[in-house]
């Protein structure tokens, strides 16, 4: 698992974060009688799910998943997947991770099914997304079948085209990705702002892996030094980060991302899941 599919997950996994992608995705779609309300609403769900394949036991594993509950009732379980490049057989994988979350619930004693959607956060910059998304057009079903098949329809952010406008829609630290990702698709300069950063630690860590900047990746260990009057802004960060800290390495930031998952109160487990960590270690011997 590379750096950047672990720090997409980190940032995704606090519940603003998720529920402000899935609610811009909303709203820039037309969907317009449903919104998740509260960060509350969202809890965690499992990632990973087995199946049988060629008579082997196999498992396949989700980027992001939450259960979406308005009191005390699941309306849905939702799924991000993160791509940095187009993958044309798309449909089909989410036909294989929805089918397994489906399996799951079947089961759970005093089980109610619940629906299944994901949504796929593309984070690439160089073309977009084919306007072929569903099933049928990849395995190019005649029309006299389609009757007799179940279809998959794959549901792409493609966050490098958004417009201004639809940038601004979100509320949470994505919005500074998102930024980041058209910027580099359009050349534009990413301008920092003075709005409040909520999860610095995560937010950094995507954006060094996002553009390779030693800014984002330095001092980490060191954030405290970068508030002002209380509020962590990109502005005073970028302003403050050159002369501060000390670059650290693919492996620590894993580290540091899994600690920080532990404090906000993660199952061990499941930090070392989303992280990709070897399960014997919790840290390296140098960690600090």
């Amino acid at each position: 698992m590379g750096i950047k599919d672990v720090t997409e997950k980190y940032l995704e996994s606090y519940n603003d974060v998720f529920l402000d992608i899935v609610n811009v995705y909303f709203a820039i779609n037309g969907v317009k009688d449903l919104r998740i309300e509260r960060p509350e609403d969202l809890q965690d769900a499992q990632t990973r799910t087995v199946y049988k394949s060629v008579g082997e036991i196999r498992e396949q594993e989700r980027d992001v998943t939450k259960l979406w509950v308005t009191e005390g009732a699941v309306i849905s379980l939702i799924g991000l997947e993160n791509q940095s490049v187009i993958d044309r057989t798309m449909p089909l994988r989410i036909f294989g991770y929805e089918g397994a979350d489906y399996r799951y619930q079947l089961t759970q004693k005093n089980r109610k099914l619940n629906p299944v959607f994901t949504i796929i956060v593309y984070f690439g910059t160089s073309e977009r997304w084919p306007k072929s998304r569903t099933l049928f057009e990849l395995l190019k079903v005649p029309d006299s079948l389609k009757m007799l098949l179940n279809d998959c329809h794959v549901n792409v952010l493609e966050l490098a085209w958004l417009t201004d406008d639809q940038i601004e829609l979100f509320k949470s630290d994505f919005k500074f990705v998102a930024r980041q990702v058209r910027s580099e698709r359009t050349g534009e300069e990413f301008i920092p702002s003075d709005e409040r950063v909520t999860h610095p630690d995560a937010l950094l860590k995507l954006m060094g892996a996002l553009t390779g900047d030693r800014r984002f990746t330095e001092a980490v260990n060191n954030l405290a030094d970068f508030y002002e009057g209380g509020n962590f802004t990109m502005k005073s960060f970028l302003e403050k980060a050159e002369a501060k800290g000390i670059a650290i390495g693919e492996e620590r930031v894993r580290q540091s991302i899994f600690q920080s998952l532990l404090s906000d109160g993660m199952p061990r487990e499941r930090a070392i899941k989303l992280v990709g960590l070897n399960e014997s270690a919790d840290r390296p011997k140098d960690f600090v």
